[in-house]
């Protein structure tokens, strides 16, 4: 509400400005004009150091060839991503669909960016992405009109205008190098900062303790009841220290229903819970024998057949003892209310489990290997004590080595979709609950823990940041940077392929494939918005 606030505010000032600025034409001698809602200042200042950057040349026409093939990749990734995304859209249910919003990359718009870092990313992308096209532009001797500054409220970034006229007129190697230099640079610096962020700062941090951590919980069940929160690390249940996953897993645990003692950590002072122990029931698969058995989300499982089921390490040998398609006796707790106990369920008394290697390949067959084992499968998500938990080890895993254990393309490809979605998952920016299990390590000993991770924040968001800009710039899309570069790179092909034909021909050809693939992908990208809310 605080943010909302403070964006109403900066509105009702920044309203009456642009209507000034647009009205006044002594704006307008100064290099001040409004464009759409943005306010532009426009300079000839800061031309001389643009000149003076570009004098290394052949360095920087190297760089022009790198970026191109920077480009022409990110360019047939993005595509193919557009291809595979639009094969699930029907697979996607109406109610999961992706809000429009989430397809823009702008601070305060896009839910997932976090304002403060998202604007300085956006910032750096701009600057840099403009700047490179400026710096080619004279590499390749053309005019430069004025460097600027773009301001929404806030500044967004410069920008520089080079010759519309000379840019048309230069030949298709050098135009090329100018339009690849914008998306090319924010992915060589999105780079940059990815290799900071994780082999510079995360992989130096050090955790504190290796014991659990709570990442999740479900609503109603027994951690949330009794104040357990994200963050909070679990040092010991009824006495028995959890230096692991698997001393969590495998907890000496009383019989479900009855309660336990946890000793946990949270921003660094103890606590103490008493919690019900046992497995909760933290989902249920539709069309699975769990549903069809009435089993509900937040019921807690007694037993297997004469399994007592005490912890998580129990329900899975009580499953690894059917096989699917067996009728087992099955025994739930569900939270009472009023008495303020777990009762047994009088209306579940079996279940008919299914196979869970078929389950499995119905979602990927490449889940199945040589050792699978195939055993009965209610259709459930379940946690001990309804809390979902990691290490602060596993956490550092996934934000410093996104790649560790892949050992195929495919598994470099989920690697990175994986890393760019840690925003999604909660971990980007790092929160404060997950920042306070590790102290600065390496060469940021010593250094405060909240700084540490606002630096550590701040290169991830300007990688993000770099990276969508990036990516998006190269799509084969005019106006954007990439359909430009399509344009000319299918001009070179068809007069190849066309040696006879005239210039005008070739201009419609050309002409034709642009403006097909410009609403090829713009249809592709509405049809992730549209296409599930249609099923």
């Amino acid at each position: 509400m605080d943010a909302i606030f403070i964006f109403l505010i900066l509105l009702a000032f920044y309203i009456p400005v642009l209507l000034l600025i647009h009205r006044d034409e002594r704006f307008k001698s100064r290099g001040i004009t409004v464009w759409g809602p943005f306010i532009m200042w426009r300079t000839r200042k800061g031309l001389k150091a643009i000149d003076w950057l570009s004098r290394p040349k052949r360095w920087w026409l190297a760089y022009a060839a790198v970026s191109k093939v920077i480009c022409a990749t990110a360019m047939v990734s993005m595509v193919l991503l557009l291809l595979w995304e639009a094969t699930i859209v029907p697979s996607i249910p109406a109610d999961q669909a992706p809000a429009p919003e989430l397809i823009l990359g702008i601070p305060g718009i896009n839910p997932i960016i976090p304002i403060g870092y998202g604007i300085l990313g956006l910032i750096v992308a701009i600057v840099v992405h403009e700047f490179a096209h400026g710096i080619l532009a004279r590499v390749n001797g053309m005019r430069l009109k004025a460097l600027g500054l773009l301001v929404a409220m806030i500044p967004l970034g410069a920008f520089a205008e080079p010759d519309e006229d000379e840019l048309t007129k230069a030949n298709k190697r050098q135009r090329s190098g100018v339009y690849a230099v914008g998306p090319g640079s924010n992915i060589i610096l999105a780079t940059a900062f990815v290799l900071l962020f994780t082999m510079g700062m995360v992989a130096t941090a050090v955790p504190m303790s290796h014991a659990p951590v709570m990442v999740s919980s479900l609503g109603g069940g027994p951690a949330d009841m009794a104040d357990l929160n994200f963050g909070d690390q679990i040092l010991a249940i009824d006495g028995m220290t959890m230096d692991c996953l698997e001393d969590f897993d495998s907890v000496l645990a009383p019989l479900p229903g009855n309660t336990v003692t946890v000793e946990y950590s949270r921003s660094g002072q103890l606590w103490n819970a008493t919690v019900f122990s046992g497995v909760v029931v933290t989902s249920v698969s539709s069309g699975m024998p769990a549903e069809e058995a009435g089993v509900e989300s937040d019921m807690m499982i007694h037993s297997i057949n004469d399994t007592i089921v005490r912890n998580n390490d129990a329900l899975t040998n009580a499953l690894k003892a059917t096989v699917p398609g067996e009728t087992v006796e099955l025994t739930m707790l569900k939270y009472d209310e009023v008495s303020g106990t777990y009762n047994q369920v009088p209306y579940i008394d079996n279940i008919t489990l299914t196979s869970r290697k078929n389950y499995r390949s119905s979602i990927d067959p490449s889940l199945i290997g040589p050792d699978f084992e195939d055993y009965g499968m209610m259709g459930i998500n379940s946690a001990y004590l309804g809390a979902g938990v990691t290490t602060p080890d596993l956490i550092q895993q996934t934000l410093a080595h996104p790649f560790a254990g892949a050992d195929s393309f495919a598994d470099y490809a989920i690697g990175t979709l994986r890393y760019i979605a840690l925003p999604f998952s909660g971990l980007a920016p790092v929160p404060n609950e997950i920042g306070q299990l590790f102290v600065p390590g390496g060469i940021f000993t010593g250094m405060d823990t909240g700084t540490f991770w606002m630096l550590a924040n701040c290169c991830y968001w300007i990688f993000w940041i770099n990276l969508m800009v990036g990516l998006t710039n190269a799509l084969p899309a005019v106006p954007l940077d990439g359909g430009f570069l399509f344009n000319d790179w299918m001009d070179s092909l068809v007069a190849r392929l066309r040696k006879g034909a005239s210039k005008e021909s070739r201009d419609r050809i050309v002409g034709q494939l642009t403006t097909f693939m410009a609403f090829a992908i713009l249809f592709l990208i509405l049809w992730q918005i549209i296409g599930p809310r249609l099923n």
